[in-house]
């Protein structure tokens, strides 16, 4: 089998990496070697199905056993599987190719090639495949993984695929989904075994995922739009047959209200008819759920029901937002929109009601309600049902609580009534606002659920908008207030300690959206300022028995806490003067923070990317924001403030091979920061007055950025750009300094034989016109003269 699966790839790969103008001339061998993809195709779906067979038959007495306690049994090799199925993907990614360049192979060669046929026969053999007996098993699956991502890649082939063909496979689909649905309604009322009943579940199941790729694509920003080719051939097959706008509504209704008649009018297109009856299942399955409860359907095809309603709602959606006019499409499905959408709230909601604590199908359900709020959102927001869906719904019985509150949110600001707005997120938010702090409240509550419920705060601030920031700043407010003392009550308690450094990260992410209320910012500075002093307080003890995971957790989240805090889209501004305000708000918090990380940072933890990456982009942000805290540091702390800036420029500062090939993800950024970080102390320091002790330190970074400069090779991007601006701010505070270290330079053995070239070319790098310059066009001319600088003496001085 190894050998296979490598032959498929090879086909995958001679098609993907060679123009099929080469591959063409060689004619009749071209010919045999395309005719290799189906029929491997069609053998190794076979083989994928045999190997369910085989196995259930080598267990024997086991499925006897387990078939009288439970469900049949249908086993496949795991390994086996997964070597088919990849086999199966290289096979369709190589078919594609090949579709794609249909035409031309068509002109190259010397005889008719039916891509058409040897397509549905390819799509055929794999639909074939998952109907058969053995496969789609819901016992036996090794991943977590549901279909659709298991085979998400073939499956979005066979849909780039249909869309070539759309002629005979629009039918096919529509036959296959007709027929199979017919049938389950014919024997609803006669009965069926259970293993008819698992039968059909599987097979619908598959059905649903081909449609939701046959008809529906993601485009390059992850939307699910209609298939490109099938816009062209719907219009197209419109003007050929006749139907009746009018017709379309009532349609709909019938497929959802009486989904036991399915109807088969002339009068509506087939695409139509296609979403009618994938609503019509929808529906189906929404009465057995609320008649009989979770155990009268399959959750996996129920969660497989909402992923496609999800993707065909978006196409619908999206496509009329987008289109003119003159679309027949558009046209048709504005009269069925309203139609869909409260259906699909009622579907979603009685997943909520019925089966809250399948987390998996209510995630597809808030994916659901996602998808309406953006690509529906009119309709949605119209809808006569949507207020009393969200009045009645119980979110501290779900699961999914976090994810639903956002899309709630989500939903709620496209609400046209402010009043119903307000109600509505006082319906949802305040409960869970008063068991928090009920919680906090009383000592002798458990802490389980501190986590969670602060998981629902993240979703608040992750919801909010521009239009309601106050109105939610204002329920967040004594949330914010007692989440402090958890880091104090529960300070030896990892996941909560995490869960509130979490919180703030997310509300410190959306900073933005409150700046404009300068009130409630001064009090978001006071807050995050006793976050970081508390922090400091109880876990400088802990950190010594803390392992290395929960301390780069827990740093990592400060350190964005403290970056998003200083981004400057977060800054409140003086409309009236357009300065910046609260400087020395956030000045207090850059200083707590650096004495509290100059206490708890360990060498050791620098080796770590992540948090060495975070610390780095801090450490950039905090002298760019406020460099007037760096003056008020001791001796100590400057001192090693400015070892983390010149750790910060070593780029081969990891020798580790693994650190080396991961240099331009997490080393350069670093250096670039760290050079940055010293360009905007240099300026600082050379607009505003300092004492000799803050020079005599800082001026130790001069050094290791002029060998930085020097020994980097040139190229215009933005490490070059950002230790030119360091080398230059160094130049403008402290010229003396780095005409001390050229003079170190020039006095090298090595440089003396170029002693005269080389101190031309300083002299001239380093030239600074009467006054010190640091501003923006000077800077610019000094990235020239260096680069004019490394060309002239290349290969003439010796650094070490």
């Amino acid at each position: 089998m190894p050998d296979i699966y490598t032959y498929c790839l090879m086909i995958a790969n001679v098609l993907a990496n060679h123009p099929i103008h080469s591959l063409a001339r060689a004619e009749a061998s071209f010919a045999t070697f395309l005719s290799f993809i189906p029929l491997l195709t069609e053998s190794f779906t076979l083989k994928l199905s045999y190997a369910g067979e085989k196995n259930e038959n080598e267990d024997g007495e086991e499925k006897e056993e387990k078939e009288v306690k439970n469900l049949p049994i249908r086993k496949r090799g795991p390994t086996l599987k997964w070597a088919y199925i990849s086999a199966i993907q290289y096979l369709f990614k190589g078919w594609l190719i090949v579709l794609q360049n249909s035409e031309f192979i068509v002109e190259v060669m010397n005889y008719a090639i039916d891509f058409g046929q040897i397509t549905i026969v390819m799509i055929s053999s794999f639909m074939q495949m998952v109907f058969s007996t053995p496969f789609g098993d819901r016992e036996e699956i090794s991943s977590p993984l549901p279909d659709r991502e298991i085979f998400k890649e073939i499956l979005m082939k066979i849909g780039s695929f249909s869309s070539y063909f759309l002629d005979e496979m629009l039918p096919k689909v529509y036959t296959i989904l007709a027929e199979t649905l017919e049938e389950f309604l014919s024997t609803l009322e006669t009965g069926m075994s259970m293993e008819d009943l698992e039968d059909f579940r599987e097979n619908m199941h598959w059905i649903i995922l081909i449609i939701g790729h046959v008809l529906v694509e993601e485009d390059e920003d992850r939307n699910y739009v209609w298939q490109s080719k099938l816009l062209v051939h719907y219009e197209d097959m419109v003007e050929k047959k006749s139907i009746d706008i009018d017709k379309y509504a009532s349609y709909m209704e019938a497929c959802i209200n009486t989904p036991q008649l399915l109807t088969d009018p002339s009068e509506v297109d087939l695409l139509m008819k296609i979403i009618g009856t994938v609503f019509a299942w929808c529906s189906i399955e929404d009465i057995l759920l609320k008649d009989h409860g979770i155990t009268a359907i399959n959750v996996e095809l129920c969660g497989t029901s909402l992923w496609c309603t999800k993707r065909l709602l978006s196409a619908i959606g999206l496509h009329i937002q987008k289109s003119n006019k003159k679309s027949q499409l558009a046209e048709v499905s504005e009269n069925i929109t309203q139609i869909l959408v409260d259906f699909a709230l009622q579907k979603a909601f009685r997943i909520f009601d019925i089966m809250p604590n399948e987390r998996k199908t209510c995630m597809d359900a808030v994916e659901l309600l996602a998808a309406l709020a953006q690509a529906l959102y009119c309709e949605t927001s119209k809808s006569t049902f949507l207020f009393s869906y969200l009045s009645a719904i119980k979110t501290d019985q779900i699961l999914v609580r976090s994810s639903l509150l956002k899309v709630l949110l989500q939903i709620g600001s496209i609400i046209d009534d402010e009043a119903q707005q307000k109600t509505l997120y006082e319906m949802i938010l305040i409960p869970i606002r008063t068991k928090f702090i009920s919680m906090c409240e009383n000592s002798l509550e458990t802490d389980e659920k501190f986590d969670d419920l602060l998981d629902c705060f993240c979703a608040v601030t992750h919801g909010t908008q521009k239009c309601f920031a106050e109105f939610l700043f204002a329920y967040l407010k004594p949330v914010l207030k007692y989440s402090v003392p958890l880091l104090s009550v529960y300070k030896n308690t990892a996941i909560i300690i995490s869960a509130v450094l979490q919180f703030f990260d997310c509300l410190t992410k959306r900073l933005y959206v409150y700046c404009d209320n300068h009130q409630d910012m001064v009090f978001i500075y006071e807050v995050l300022l006793s976050v970081i002093q508390t922090y400091e307080k109880h876990q400088k003890e802990r950190y010594k028995n803390l392992d290395d995971k929960d301390k780069t957790s827990e740093l990592v989240f400060l350190f964005e806490i403290l970056t998003n805090t200083l981004d400057k889209r977060s800054q409140p501004v003086n409309l009236s003067t357009g300065k910046i305000e609260f400087v020395e708000n956030r000045s207090r918090i850059v200083l707590a923070a650096w004495n509290m990380i100059i206490r708890v940072m360990q060498p050791e933890l620098f080796k770590i990317p992540l948090l060495r990456k975070s610390f780095y982009r801090f450490l950039r942000c905090s002298t760019e924001m406020a460099p007037e805290c760096m003056v008020k540091f001791s001796r100590e702390n400057l001192t090693i403030f400015v070892e983390y800036l010149k750790n910060g420029l070593q780029l081969d500062n990891e020798k580790d091979d693994l650190l080396c090939n991961l240099k331009d993800r997490f080393e350069k950024e670093i250096s670039i920061n760290s050079a940055l970080a010293i360009a905007h102390l240099g300026t600082y320091f050379a607009k505003h007055t300092r004492n000799d002790t803050t020079m005599k330190v800082f001026s130790l970074v001069i050094e290791p950025t002029f060998a930085t400069c020097l020994n980097a090779l040139w190229q215009e991007d933005a490490l070059s750009s950002a230790t030119s601006a360091a080398l230059y701010s160094l130049l403008c505070c402290d010229e003396d300094g780095c005409k001390t270290c050229v003079k170190n330079l020039l006095s090298h053995e090595a440089n003396h034989p170029n002693r005269t070239i080389l101190r031309t070319a300083f002299r001239t790098l380093t030239f600074l016109g009467p006054g010190k310059h640091p501003e923006k066009c000077e800077k610019r001319k000094f990235h020239g003269r260096l680069k004019q600088f490394l060309i002239d003496i290349e290969g003439l001085l010796v650094v070490e």
